[in-house]
């Protein structure tokens, strides 16, 4: 779809407009992780079911994605532009987080920035996927040891779903998707029964009023 580039009120400006003029999206998706995690590799899987050489995204890479019956505008979010992560937070859906399964020597910044992610989205609704890349790599970190030195499932805040894949033969990335997919339509039914128990309420009400 394309890249976007600015700083502050003017990149949140038109981050808003592109969501606002995406019609018949329905959710908001912000894809972030250190530089060379993967993100932008699995971001082709998803769209066109193959794994194709990128080079480090500059800035920011939009892309639409249909994915059984939803619809998801993901802004691909470039690793060395940490600092602007959190430009992308506002009213959003869920973020994945990509982790670098072999990145040994950072995986203690993954987990600062878990940190501050949970804190950033203290007050919002987004679910989290962690996505743990790379591990059909000899040299990966075992799974169970990557959740406990990234501190991936101490996030209290928001709801959370962690899998492990490879951008590279595709592995996890549908299972991912699929869980995903599951929680967004669990929690759509979930706010349409309270709305309409809420409504019953309402109209019960009015008629002992009455």
């Amino acid at each position: 779809m394309g890249c976007l580039f600015g700083r502050g009120k003017k990149l949140k400006d038109g981050i808003d407009q592109i969501a606002d003029n995406s019609n018949g999206v329905k959710r908001k998706i912000v894809m972030i992780g250190l530089d060379g995690a993967g993100k932008t590799s699995i971001l082709n899987q998803l769209k066109v079911k193959k794994f194709m050489e990128t080079v480090p995204t500059i800035g920011l890479n939009i892309e639409t994605i249909q994915y059984k019956n939803l619809e998801f505008l993901v802004f691909d979010v470039g690793g060395k532009v940490r600092s602007l992560w959190s430009h992308y937070y506002d009213n959003l859906d869920a973020i994945i987080f990509v982790v670098d399964s072999t990145d040994k020597e950072r995986l203690w910044q993954v987990k600062d920035e878990f940190r501050k992610l949970s804190s950033e989205l203290s007050f919002q609704n987004a679910v989290v996927l962690a996505l743990f890349n790379k591990q059909d790599l000899p040299e990966c970190v075992e799974f169970k040891a990557l959740v406990e030195e990234t501190g991936v499932d101490n996030m209290n805040e928001n709801d959370i779903i962690i899998q492990k894949c490879s951008a590279k033969t595709g592995d996890g990335l549908m299972d991912g998707m699929e869980k995903l997919v599951s929680y967004f339509l669990n929690n759509d039914k979930n706010s349409s029964n309270k709305q309409n128990q809420l409504s019953k309420n309402g109209q019960t009400k009015s008629a002992l009023v009455s």
